[in-house]
This record gives C-alpha cells, sequence and structure tokens, in this order.
C-alpha cells in the first residue's frame, strides 16, 4: 500500500476519551461464526452499554430501555464526514454511509430497518431522519421548512399511528416509508410518505393492559378548555373505546407533553387552525361513538340505551339526529333481480350486529382521518424544487407472534416476510449471484429463502391464505361464520406445503422468525373491511366540508366489479414498497428486542437466540467473510478514483485513453493493493474487506488534501509578501510620521532662530531628534545619575522635558566670572542649575540656580554662531549659561510657555548678575578662532552659515582613512538620537563628558548596544565645540584652512591615553589593549574607533575603552583610587538604570579620580592655548587669570 495509505501514528490521547469496547464491534470478525458465538458478543455489550454491533455494513441495534446519553449534538457531529469503521458502531453511522454514498455516487438510498415489535424501529427511523437533516446542506428557507417538516412528522404521526401495547410502549401501528428528496447539491427539496395498513381495529378495542392510539389519550387529558366545550371532552377514563383494557397511563409517557409537540407539529406541517378544529371534531366524535350502548327492544332487536348520546354525535358530524339513530339500529338493503335494482329494506339489527356497525363507522372515521393527515403532510412537503436524490427510511411493524393471532398479524408477518426477501434476495441471494455472473472466484454459501412462505400467502394459483380468504367472502358474504367455514375449507389447499398445518379452526404458517398458529375466527369479516352504504349516506349527507372530504366515494355509482379486500390492499402495498426498495441502494438496521419486561438490564438469552437465528445473522456473517464487502461498476469506480493514478490523471484531469477496465486495474496498480485484495469481473470491480476501500477513500481524501497544501502554500506565500511590504509601508509610515512630528518641532525652532543668527554647521547637516531628557533625569531607578539629579532638583513627580549638561556662567569671588559645567534640568514650572563636585572622594549634587518658568521674561542670544543664552527672569538674577542645544531648548521653552518666551538677539547683551546689577555679555568675530572663546566676558566667535539655513538630511560619510590597517566596524555614538559625530576625528572636551565603561566581554568586536545607549554624553560632547585654543586639533578641521599657528610651546606630536581595560585583539586590523599602559593615538575618528600604536603595532581601539585625559608628556596620572558608589555622570552618560551596577562603579571612581587629578597649569599668552591638564576647579577653557579682570561682588 502506498505511503498515503498509511495509519497515521498512534497518539497516546487518541484512547483516553473512549470507553472500553466488550466483544467485537464488527461481528465478522468472531473467532466462531454461530448462533451462540452472535448471541454472547450481543450480551457483552449489552451490558457494557454498547447497543450497536455492526456485520458487514448492517447494524445489530439492541434495545436498551434507557437514555444512554449517545444521541446528543455533539456525538452527531463527530459522525460526520467519517468512515463507518472510524467510531464505534452507531445508527449516526447508517446514516452518514447512506448519504455520502447518494452524493458520491448519485444514487438512490434506503435504510431498512426491521426487528420485532418492541425492538427499537421507531426510534432508529427517528434518529435516522434527525442525522440526515442535520448533515444535508441547504440554508435557504424553503430548505430549512422542509427540514423542520421531516422532523415534524415524527411526533405528529406516531400520535396517530403509535399506541401502548404488551410489548412495546410505544409501538406502530402502522407502516410507513419516508422518502427525502435531494436535489444535486444534496439539499432536501421535499419529502413523501407512504402509509400502510394502519391497525384501525385498535380504535374499537385492545386487549387487557394495552391502549388505543396514543393521540386520544392526549386530546382527553390536555385538551384546551375551548375544546371541551364544544366538544364535550372528558378524562380517558369517561369512554369505552380508551378505558376498556384498564391502562390509562404508560410509564415513561407523557400524554400532556406530547399532545403539545403534536400540535406545534401540525403547526410546522401547516395545517390550518380550522383544520385542526377538524380533527379535534373527528377525534371527539370516534370517543362518543364508543359510549353508545345497546339493550334488546320487544322484538329482540336493538336499542340505543341513552339517546342524548346519539343526538351529540349528531351535532358533531352535523347531520340529522334521526339519521344517526337509524344508522345505529338498522341496515339498508337492496335487492337486484336479472341485473336491475329491486326492493330496499330497512332491516334492524341485534346487540352484537349494532355494535359492530357502531365499531364500523368509529373506524371507517379514523382511517380516512389517518389517510388525510398523511395526505396533507405530503401536500406540505412538496418538493420545492427538482429532485434528484431520494433517501428512503422504512419504519414499519414488527415481526408479531401473540396467544391469539388473528387477521392483523398475519398482515403484518406478511409484511414482514416481504422485507426479509428483500433482504435475502439484496444481501445473500444477490451477492451469490452475482458473483456468479461477474466469474468471480469464491466459496458458496447454502441459505435460505423465505420466498417460498411469501408465496404460500400472496399466490393466486395455487390459492395462497389471501386468495382463500377472499373466495370464502365472496361465496358466503351474508353469515360471518358461514364464511368463516369456507374459508376452513378452502385452506386445504394450502396443505401442500411444508409450511403450513391446518387444524381445529386454526392454521400454523412456518414464517422466518417461527412458527405462529391463526385463528380463523372473524377473518373473512375483518377481510372484506367494506364500508356501509348507510355509513357512507350518513357522511356524505354532513353539512361539514372536511367530513364530506373524509368520504370522496360517488353513491349515485353502480359498480358490479368486487371491492377489493383488506388483504388486496395490503398485498398491493407490499409489492410496491419491495419494487421501491429495489430500486434503491439499502442500508440495513436490525432491531433486537433482549427482554420482554422492557428492562434495561435483563438480557433474555434464550429470547435473543430466538431473533439471532430468524434474523439469518449467522448466515449474513458467513457471506460476508467468504465474498467482498465492495462491488462498483467500472465506470463509476474509475470516476471516484482515477486520481489516485498517475497513469489515469495529471492535474485533476481525466488523461486515461484506454477502457474502464483497464484503468480500474491500472488504478488498484498503482495505489499498491495487494493482488489478493481485489478481483475483476466483466462489469465490475471487487473488493474483498471494507479496510481497502477506506484505504482508497483516504488516498482520495489526501490527493485533495495536498492540492489543497499547494493552494494555500501558493496563498499563504503571497499573502507573506503582501503582509511583508504592508509591514514595511506601515513601519516607514510610522517612523514618517514621528519624523514629521520631530520635523515640525524642530522646525518650529528654526522658525525662532530664522534669519536672526547664524548656525553651526553640524547643527544643521541633519535632522537631529529633540529627546529632551539628555541626563535621564526621569529615569526612576535608585542610585543612578538621574535619580540624583531629580533629588537635587526637588522636581517630585514632575517630568523632566529639557536636560543637558552645560557651561554656567559661575560668578568668583574678587575675580571675574567663568563658564563652569553644570547640570540643566527644566520641567513644565521650573528651570534647574544643578552643580556636580567630589568631596572627599565622593560626587554630591546641589541646586546653585532655580526659577520658574512663568518668571521668564525672555531669551537673549548674539548673532552668531556660539551657543550662549542668556535667561532674562523677574526679580532675581538672570542665568547664563553655554547650551550645545540652543535652538532645542528655545523650542522647548517657547512650548511650555505657550509662545510667551521671545527671542532677543543682539551683539550686546545685558543682563542681571548675582547682586542684581547690570552687567553686558559681548560677542565678538575673530576669523582666527575655530571654536567660541570666552574671556572678560566677551565671547569671540568665527563665522558660521547664514542665518536663514535651514535643518536638512544628510548622510556625511567619513573621510577615507590614510590608517595602514583595515578599519573596523564602526560604533555608532548617536545613541537615543543624538547627534552623530562627523566623520573627521575631534579633540575630545574634558573628562566629565567621556563616560567611562565597565569591561566588555571578550569577544566582542564593539562594545555592546547598551553600553552605546549608556553614552549619550560622549555624542553631546563630540557635537559641542570646545573653547580650548588646540590648533594642533583645529588645524585638522576640514572646514575651512586655519590661520598660519602663532608661535606655541613645543608639544609632543600625538597625545597619549591610558587604557582603563582590557581588549582582546580579534583580528582585522584591531590592536588588543592592557590596562594600564599607555597608547599613543594617531588618529581619533568619530565614530569611536581610534588608531593607536604601541611598540611599533598599529591598530583600531576603542576610544570608551581609555581614560578620556590625555597623558601629560612629563607625568603619568596618578591611578584613580577606587571610591564608593557614586551616581552617573553629567551629559547623558549614566547608566539609565539599565547598566550593571559594577559599571557605575567604574565609571564613576574614575570620574572622581580624574577630577581629583588636575593639577594647575602656567600661565600662557591668551592668543596661545596650550592643550595641558586643567587644575582643580577650572573648567574646560584653560585661561589664566588677569591682573584686569574684574572683581565679582
Amino acid at each position: 500500500m502506498t505511503r498515503e495509505a498509511r495509519p497515521k501514528k498512534a497518539d497516546w490521547s487518541e484512547g483516553t476519551a473512549r470507553k472500553k469496547q466488550a466483544g467485537v464491534s464488527d461481528m465478522t470478525m468472531l473467532s466462531k461464526i454461530t448462533n451462540e458465538a452472535i448471541n454472547e458478543n450481543l450480551k457483552m455489550r449489552f451490558h457494557n452499554a454498547d447497543i450497536y454491533t455492526y456485520i458487514g455494513n448492517v447494524l445489530i441495534s439492541v434495545n436498551p430501555f434507557k437514555d444512554l446519553g449517545i444521541y446528543t449534538p455533539e456525538v452527531l457531529k463527530s459522525y460526520e464526514n467519517k468512515n463507518r469503521m472510524e467510531l464505534p458502531p452507531h445508527v449516526y453511522a447508517i446514516a452518514e454511509g447512506a448519504f455520502r454514498n447518494m452524493i458520491a455516487y448519485s444514487e438512490n438510498q434506503c435504510v431498512i430497518i426491521s426487528g420485532e415489535s418492541g425492538a427499537g424501529k421507531t426510534e432508529a427511523a427517528k434518529k435516522i431522519m434527525e442525522y440526515i437533516a442535520a448533515v444535508s446542506g441547504g440554508n435557504s428557507s424553503s430548505i430549512k421548512e422542509i427540514k423542520r417538516m421531516v422532523l415534524a412528522t415524527n411526533p405528529l404521526l406516531e400520535s396517530f399511528g403509535c399506541a401502548k401495547t404488551l410489548r412495546n410502549n410505544n409501538s406502530s401501528r402502522h407502516g410507513k416509508y419516508l422518502e427525502i428528496q435531494f436535489n444535486a447539491g444534496g439539499e432536501p427539496v421535499g419529502a413523501i410518505i407512504t402509509n400502510y395498513l394502519l391497525e384501525k381495529g385498535r380504535v374499537v378495542g385492545q386487549i387487557r393492559n394495552e391502549r388505543n392510539f396514543h393521540i386520544f389519550y392526549q386530546f382527553a387529558k390536555a385538551a384546551s378548555q375551548e375544546y371541551r366545550d364544544k366538544y364535550g371532552v372528558l378524562g380517558p377514563e369517561s369512554y369505552l373505546y380508551t378505558s376498556a383494557a384498564g391502562c390509562l397511563d404508560v410509564p415513561n409517557i407523557d400524554d400532556t407533553k406530547d399532545y403539545a409537540d403534536t400540535i406545534k407539529a401540525m403547526d410546522v406541517i401547516g395545517i390550518t387552525p380550522a383544520e385542526q378544529d377538524d380533527i379535534h371534531r373527528m377525534l371527539a366524535t370516534i370517543l362518543w361513538l364508543g359510549n353508545v350502548q345497546f339493550v334488546e327492544n320487544d322484538e329482540g332487536n336493538s336499542q340505543i340505551t341513552d339517546p342524548n348520546i346519539t343526538q351529540f354525535i349528531a351535532y358533531l358530524l352535523e347531520v340529522n339526529p334521526e339519521m344517526v339513530d337509524k344508522v345505529m339500529v338498522s341496515r339498508t338493503i337492496e335487492t337486484s333481480r336479472g341485473g336491475r335494482r329491486g326492493s330496499v329494506y330497512d332491516v334492524p339489527l341485534n346487540i352484537a350486529q349494532a355494535q359492530s356497525t357502531r365499531d364500523g363507522l368509529s373506524k371507517a372515521i379514523y382511517d380516512r382521518l389517518f389517510n388525510w393527515i398523511v395526505m396533507r403532510v405530503n401536500k406540505a412537503m412538496q418538493a420545492r424544487a427538482e429532485s434528484n436524490y431520494i433517501i428512503g427510511v422504512l419504519d414499519i411493524y414488527g415481526f408479531e407472534i401473540f396467544e391469539q393471532n388473528s387477521f392483523e398479524q398475519l398482515c403484518i408477518n406478511y409484511v414482514n416476510e416481504k422485507l426479509q426477501q428483500i433482504f435475502i434476495e439484496l444481501t445473500l441471494k444477490a451477492e451469490q449471484e452475482e458473483y456468479v455472473r461477474e466469474q468471480i472466484k469464491w466459496t458458496p454459501i447454502d441459505y435460505f429463502n423465505n420466498k417460498v412462505v411469501c408465496d404460500l400467502i400472496e399466490i393466486k394459483r395455487p390459492p395462497g391464505v389471501f386468495a382463500a380468504m377472499n373466495d370464502a367472502c365472496a361465496t358466503a358474504h351474508a353469515d360471518p361464520k358461514a364464511a368463516d367455514q369456507s374459508l376452513s375449507q378452502r385452506l386445504t389447499a394450502c396443505s401442500h406445503s411444508r409450511h403450513f398445518e391446518l387444524f381445529d379452526g386454526n392454521f400454523t404458517i412456518k414464517h422466518y422468525a417461527g412458527d405462529v398458529t391463526y385463528s380463523i375466527s372473524g377473518m373473512t369479516d375483518k377481510n372484506k373491511d367494506q364500508l356501509m352504504r348507510d355509513h357512507l349516506e350518513l357522511c356524505k349527507s354532513s353539512s361539514n366540508g372536511f367530513l364530506q372530504g373524509l368520504f370522496p366515494e360517488d353513491l349515485t355509482q353502480d359498480s358490479k366489479k368486487r371491492p377489493p379486500t383488506a388483504s388486496d390492499r395490503i398485498k398491493i402495498s407490499a409489492n410496491e414498497l419491495v419494487t421501491k426498495l429495489m430500486q434503491s441502494q439499502p442500508s440495513y438496521i436490525r432491531t433486537i428486542k433482549p427482554n420482554e419486561n422492557k428492562s434495561p438490564s435483563e438480557f433474555d438469552d434464550k429470547r435473543v437466540l430466538h431473533q439471532v437465528k430468524y434474523l439469518g445473522l449467522c448466515e449474513n456473517i458467513r457471506i460476508r467473510r467468504a465474498g467482498f464487502a465492495y462491488r462498483q461498476t467500472f465506470e463509476k469506480f474509475v470516476e471516484r478514483f482515477y486520481l489516485l493514478s498517475p497513469q489515469t490523471s495529471y492535474a485533476g484531469d481525466f488523461i486515461w485513453t484506454g477502457d474502464s477496465k483497464a484503468a480500474c486495474i491500472q488504478i488498484l496498480k498503482d495505489t499498491g493493493i495487494g493482488p489478493e485484495e481485489w478481483q475483476i469481473g466483466t462489469t465490475k470491480t471487487f473488493i474483498r474487506h471494507p479496510e481497502t476501500i477506506w484505504a482508497l477513500e483516504n488516498q482520495r481524501e489526501q490527493y485533495w488534501y495536498n492540492m489543497a497544501q499547494r493552494i494555500q502554500a501558493a496563498w499563504r506565500q503571497y499573502m507573506a509578501v503582501k503582509n511583508e511590504n504592508a509591514g514595511k509601508i506601515q513601519r516607514a509610515w510610522r517612523q514618517k510620521r514621528k519624523a514629521f512630528e520631530l520635523i515640525k518641532f524642530r522646525e518650529k525652532g528654526d522658525e525662532l532662530l530664522n534669519g536672526k543668527k547664524e548656525r553651526r554647521r553640524y547643527s544643521v547637516c541633519n535632522l537631529r531628534s529633540f529627546n529632551g531628557d539628555y541626563l535621564y533625569v526621569n529615569d526612576n531607578s535608585n542610585q543612578t545619575r538621574g535619580y540624583l539629579l531629580r533629588e537635587a532638583a526637588g522636581i517630585g513627580n514632575q517630568q523632566a522635558i529639557f536636560s543637558l549638561g552645560i557651561d554656567f556662567l559661575v560668578p568668583r569671588s574678587m575675580r571675574s566670572a567663568r563658564p563652569m559645567p553644570r547640570q540643566l534640568v527644566v520641567t513644565n514650572d521650573q528651570i534647574c542649575i544643578i552643580e556636580e563636585k567630589v568631596v572627599d572622594g565622593l560626587i554630591q549634587h546641589a541646586t546653585v540656580a532655580k526659577a520658574p518658568i512663568a518668571s521668564i521674561k525672555d531669551l537673549a542670544m548674539s548673532p552668531f554662531q556660539d551657543g550662549w543664552i542668556v535667561v532674562h527672569l523677574e526679580s532675581q538674577p538672570d542665568l547664563v549659561f553655554n547650551c550645545d542645544f540652543k535652538t532645542e531648548l528655545l523650542a522647548w521653552l517657547n512650548n511650555i510657555s505657550h509662545g510667551r518666551v521671545r527671542l532677543q538677539v543682539n551683539s550686546v547683551i545685558a543682563y542681571h548678575n548675582k547682586n542684581m546689577k547690570t552687567t553686558q555679555l559681548k560677542f565678538v568675530k575673530n576669523e582666527s578662532v575655530q571654536q567660541p572663546v570666552f574671556e572678560k566676558k566677551t565671547v569671540q566667535v568665527c563665522s558660521g552659515l547664514p542665518a536663514g539655513t535651514r535643518s536638512q538630511i544628510a548622510q556625511v560619510k567619513p573621510p577615507p582613512s590614510a590608517a595602514r590597517v583595515s578599519r573596523p566596524q564602526q560604533v555608532s555614538d548617536s545613541a537615543y538620537g543624538h547627534p552623530q559625530q562627523q566623520s573627521q576625528p575631534q579633540q575630545q572636551r574634558h573628562p566629565l563628558n567621556q563616560q567611562q565603561q565597565s569591561p566588555p566581554r571578550q569577544q566582542q568586536q564593539q562594545p555592546p548596544p547598551r553600553q552605546q545607549q549608556q553614552q549619550p554624553s560622549h555624542s553631546m560632547a563630540a557635537a559641542r565645540p570646545s573653547y580650548s585654543s588646540a590648533q594642533s586639533e583645529s588645524a585638522r578641521r576640514p572646514s575651512a584652512p586655519p590661520p598660519p599657528p602663532p608661535p606655541v610651546a613645543e608639544e609632543p606630536q600625538n597625545l597619549c591615553h591610558k587604557a582603563l581595560f582590557d581588549f582582546k585583539d580579534t583580528g582585522d586590523g584591531m590592536l588588543g589593549l592592557e590596562a594600564g599602559k599607555t597608547y599613543e593615538i594617531l588618529e581619533k575618528n568619530g565614530t569611536g574607533w581610534w588608531l593607536a600604536t604601541r611598540g611599533g603595532v598599529e591598530g583600531w581601539i576603542p576610544s570608551n575603552y581609555l581614560n578620556p585625559e590625555p597623558e601629560a608628556p612629563s607625568r603619568q596620572s596618578p591611578a584613580a583610587p577606587v571610591l564608593p558608589r557614586p551616581p552617573a555622570l553629567r551629559n547623558g552618560s549614566g547608566t539609565n538604570g539599565a547598566g550593571t551596577e559594577s559599571g557605575q562603579v567604574d565609571s564613576m571612581a574614575q570620574l572622581a579620580a580624574a577630577l581629583a587629578s588636575r593639577s594647575p597649569t602656567t600661565a600662557t599668552p591668551t592668543n596661545q592655548k596650550p592643550n595641558v591638564p586643567a587644575r582643580p576647579g577650572m573648567n574646560r577653557f584653560a585661561q589664566e587669570d588677569s591682573d584686569e579682570e574684574e572683581a565679582w561682588e
């Protein structure tokens, strides 16, 4: 077998939800094929609550007499689209097989349910209809209406056609064949019900402890008050027809509830309220007819005991009361002579005859009423569209054997013999005959053919039982007893059959289910079943149109033809039923009654064994074991499975050019089925075991599954590309949207400076995002720099909208004010200046200035490219400081003040000093300086870009390196969206601006990304102009050619820096670092990698592994002492709570050491600014005090 047909891998959880099975679920797998073995297997399964068992495709059902909870919607759904053997045996599996075979093979189907009375045939038929209605397609209103009507026929026909018997509380006393009509799409479009042989004799009498039809008890118990008043309805105990047998209530039957279901079913089917009234009128008439009693008068004839009852009956029938009285006690006889009508006589009736006449009228009305209901149901369920297929469900009375068996039992058992004949012909005889016809090799099986019993009952020549009864009725029709004697004589002609015995007014027929003895008494009279002319005239005279419609016969016609007898009608109906069933593909359900006491725990072995024998289950198993489970014509087999062979199909198309027989052989070979599993006949393909056909079906489903997978894969690939592109577009839009917001905010700052102040080149080369909080003041993590700044500023729960390291103009005693490093924090309410200083080796923070935002009058700047800002305040000293991100600060202040803060631009700015005295800050141009220089309250600055220059996106690539080794991968200095350093190397501003990093992991080519995010101050330091006069650095700026350098003190050609951490050489032009060693820097690149040399070896090293303070030429800087855990650095170099604790301690320790190790410098001319370390307390401008400095009071 092919790979696709292999069973899937077993799942350990598969069997946990399943109940442990008892016996075998398919009795073709029994080791011993005997009736006793079958009986024992059914017994084990019955006690395990497994009432269903298979014999091939035949379902054996044992009545449990209780609810097992196996008909829930969940169970029903589980059998949908499942093969018969995939799940435990169930009536739903039979319904599923019939429905799917109808769709797959375009053939009519029928489900034949057989068994004796009380075995569960009616319930099985109901479950079949429920399943088909649930799984069949169609969402239109008409299809849903048909489904509801089909289900509504169950309670309606059960009420009018079922009754409680000694063997069954809900015994079908009629036969019903329901044909559900489907369109080509498998949607129900209509239905037809055929009624067979209603047991109308039950209307007028029942044996002890049985009941009349359910509807009489429902009507008598639950009728509305309107009907009680209108039709004189009383309780069932008030009527002889319902109380004579002594059984008014039945366990597990709620007549009141069932009556409500019956009325609801009438509404669903569409029976109008007027029609329902007429139905109830006829039911009341029948009940009151049963109460008409007779006494003998003086002449010995019958007389009505209570005329009031007949008068009320006349009211119900809407006829003349006198006519009712006449019909009850007399009979009209018309004589004829020579073919001509003679005299008419009214013959009085005795009590027995009067009772028979009364009962005859009751039976006639109920029989016509039942047939009208069936006709009305068929009219309502008439097909709404063209019908292509049919699924028939046969629910008919089962085989009956009583102590007293009469004409009714003979008819019932005759129909069951016909059904058994169908079963034999379609499953046993037809099986063997087909093997012979198709030239299939197999072992013949002997079986009992009950056709001889059917012929014994229905054949005309030699006369059978029915023919003998008809002859007796024709020759002795006047006297019933004479007719019975004539029947006894004529039945002697049947004695030639070994299946018939006649003795003492009885005869025995050996049915397939057992021997049954019938009483001849009364048979001929029941066989006549003729409607008396008096009854017909009475009903035709009614003014009630509904009653007239029940009796459509024409009284004027005088037919010479003998009317058909009851046996004639049942024989015709049975043969028509057989014809219909033979035109469909059958499915069988054989029901078994486990005991006579309706007990859910009792299993009567003797009784079940008897049923096993007469149902022929043993022969069925033997023939299934010897034969083939599946057969199909070549054409339909190829049509179904041509997809499974590459020789017969390509891309779903049929490509075979040979005949169908050869195609079948090719398909079976290509699917890997062994030759012992199949044979080829003359017109059909035969497959031995059902598992093989299931494997073919699984391969076919797998083919479509594979095709669906291909389509789904292509669709998923398409959707993946579509979603990926959509994601790109969405991400681009989101980024662009954010960029729009940033650009808008940036443009706001540009508009404030537009045309008023020269711009620095690196401030407009790209669109740096305005992040605001560069010192991470909003980080609430303990012991971070932002947290300490927040505590020092005392801003509480407020959010900092802007924070940055600045150079704040600090007043000095007796000296000129000078810029010093401070921290600026701006909130929505205030602006704070915070000082960081080292005290006893520890960094402390203190607020040196604070002002409310509301007190800001305006901001003042120069028209040049410097970053000096004067914040004019009300009633307190103004704030003067140098800020690298002046445009962003201006935009934030303008935003939070709602445009109140304005900008003043002037080359001379007046401000109030500490003592509120007016002082001036002057700005002059000096093209000889490359960076702004503050000296004696004068800022010298070179020319910048024109004042109207706007920010623009520009990607500046680094210049080609002159290094003699390959450059490693660049490390970004633009963490958190800070402005990226230009490609050309820059002199680092000050040790405070360089974040000291914790040692990185080994084998890394660059510092981890988190460390890059923890040093925004490095980026700001690179972006902020240095006020040092380091001509060696400025000389390398490519933006403008420098003027001739003034004479300076001789300095080393290259600066040297000490390594703080080890760095492993990973190749690709790298140079390893060893902590404590000094390295000569040949080139500083803005990417964070510097070209260095030591011991004649050159290579790239990470700048954040070095001490930012260059080593002095004359001496080495002292080693930094290890300090207690200090806070993070300024200018955004803190960890923001994301770095390690050790990294914070080491970096702050290095900062403290650098601050403590500054040494004073010697005086130099003002035009010469050597790059030398600063002493403690000095800022990065390295300027020398002058004798002419203005004292700061």
